[in-house]
């Protein structure tokens, strides 16, 4: 229950680390009378005695915001509501020269520190027509300074990545992706972890956009899959203001945080395309929208089984539980070796689900206390009276992702993702 509805006045605490980024939010979100507290940083992992000491010492400042209804104006360092860089009327001259013109881009903090292309009004204006949305169409608001995401402003930064016209409807997609209320794209911009936006392509479009799924597919050499993925980024941080320490306060960040995208090698597949089972169409376009937290290396050049690749695929789940990292969804890019051994063993999909989500666990005694109390609070259903005294990596087999991916070698990779987001789907039209 809403509190404030019910009368209840509340103020929120803050720790220092995030105090701008909270002014920030209120005054985007049209509350910027939002009674706010200011706590030292860090909250989370302080003991127990001196997170006392800090709540007791704020307890002053909270009865002064209900008592005399001071809001978060009153504590100053305000930041203006963010609307993305520019608008639909404007332009700016750049330097013509390739490395001031790069130069002037990075002083003002719209690139990610590699070169980018400019986003001359006609190569926006061709981004636009391929996208078949007028310029000013609003695809909705990115958090968390709630910048308007016109086609106008998603192209621009399509250009400055790199992406060629025939790419656009791919990044509108994801950008419709990323906006829904289940993939959490507020807490993904905010949160200390290093959760990324990755990118999975399904259908026709892999093969004309020529969007890598086969050897190196999650690495580097493929434009499409270089420049959706960066768009992306662009649009989160130009458009949704998500810039790195400042409001985007992820503590180590990770590579993907420059881009991710790949295609399913649907050709040496032995199960239905991703995006049939998602519930499109088999000859339809689509890109699924994940949140992932970093690709970790499953290596079994041994097993000739689907028994032994399970053992090794279940042990390398496990790896983030003990420190209390949750996730609640994961995915496995199963490379054609490893699929074809699981498949000639009668392994579906559902199958395989069932198997990892009973393998892929940690007994009690190998987390540490505080961690497993964390994981008490976080993760209730591995907790409940009678269960047995083990953590599994997520809560239901429903929550494995798998696709099939990458070139030759017995080389699989497990891709954890986030408390709070979900995989989205999107059909994409459009695409030549």
């Amino acid at each position: 229950m809403n509190l404030e509805s019910a009368g209840i006045p509340t103020a929120t605490v803050v720790s220092s680390e995030f105090w701008n980024l909270a002014l920030a939010e209120c005054q985007a979100r049209g509350v910027k009378e939002l009674p706010l507290v200011k706590v030292p940083h860090p909250v989370g992992t302080i003991a127990l005695d001196n997170l006392r000491a800090v709540a007791e010492s704020s307890v002053d400042a909270i009865s002064g915001k209900l008592l005399r209804g001071e809001g978060a104006a009153t504590n100053g360092n305000a930041v203006a509501a963010h609307d993305g860089e520019g608008s639909s009327a404007s332009s700016l001259s750049v330097p013509g020269d390739p490395a001031e013109m790069f130069g002037y881009f990075y002083q003002r903090g719209w690139t990610d520190g590699l070169p980018v292309l400019p986003p001359t009004l006609a190569a926006v204006e061709n981004m636009v027509a391929a996208g078949g949305q007028p310029a000013a169409a609003t695809l909705g608001v990115i958090p968390p300074l709630n910048g308007v995401a016109t086609v106008e402003k998603i192209a621009a930064n399509a250009v400055l990545a790199g992406c060629l016209p025939e790419h656009f409807p791919l990044v509108l997609a994801a950008v419709r992706a990323m906006i829904r209320p289940g993939y959490n794209l507020d807490g993904l911009q905010t949160t200390t972890g290093n959760i990324a936006p990755l990118a999975i392509v399904n259908g026709p479009c892999r093969n004309s956009l020529a969007i890598n799924y086969g050897a190196n597919v999650l690495g580097q050499g493929w434009r499409a899959n270089a420049t959706i993925g960066r768009a992306i980024r662009f649009v989160m941080t130009n458009i949704g203001g998500a810039r790195p320490g400042i409001f985007d306060k992820s503590t180590m960040g990770q590579p993907a945080k420059y881009t991710f995208c790949f295609a399913e090698n649907e050709e040496e597949s032995p199960w239905q395309p991703f995006h049939v089972e998602r519930g499109l169409a088999r000859e339809c376009d689509a890109l699924h929208l994940f949140g992932a937290s970093g690709v970790y290396s499953a290596v079994d050049m041994a097993s000739q089984s689907a028994t032994g690749l399970l053992k090794t695929f279940a042990l390398t789940m496990t790896g983030g539980l003990a420190s209390g990292v949750t996730s609640t969804e994961v995915l496995w890019v199963i490379c054609p070796e490893h699929a074809a051994i699981l498949a000639r063993d009668g392994f579906s999909k559902e199958k395989l689900r069932a198997t990892l989500f009973a393998q892929a666990r940690v007994p009690y005694d190998k987390i540490a206390v505080e961690n497993l109390e964390l994981l008490s609070k976080r993760r209730p259903l591995w907790f409940k009276p009678g269960a047995a005294r083990e953590v599994g990596v997520v809560d239901r087999p429903e929550d494995i992702w798998i696709v099939v991916a990458g070139g030759a070698g017995a080389k699989s990779a497990y891709i954890p993702g986030r408390t709070a987001t979900r995989m989205q789907t999107v059909a994409v039209a459009g695409v030549e």
